[in-house]
């Protein structure tokens, strides 16, 4: 993956994007991506990639249930 700052993240960058997700949600220094079956968070990091990224998964009634770090 190349360099990817989240609170650089702009309206553009989404908009290429919305097609692949079923939901994009940006804060200040975070990205969320809705991929259906789990929720990608990429978070501002000052390392070579500029973010950390995590998958994220909850059951039926929302509750976080597993979570994997990106490699």
């Amino acid at each position: 993956m190349s360099y990817f700052k989240p609170s650089s993240y702009q309206i553009e960058n989404a908009l290429k994007e919305v097609t692949r997700y079923d939901g994009i949600f940006v804060g200040d220094n975070y990205v969320t991506k809705d991929h259906g079956n789990y929720i990608e968070v990429n978070i501002d990091a000052d390392n070579s990639n500029g973010h950390v990224s995590y998958d994220l998964y909850f059951d039926d009634s929302g509750k976080l249930i597993d979570w994997k770090k990106h490699r």
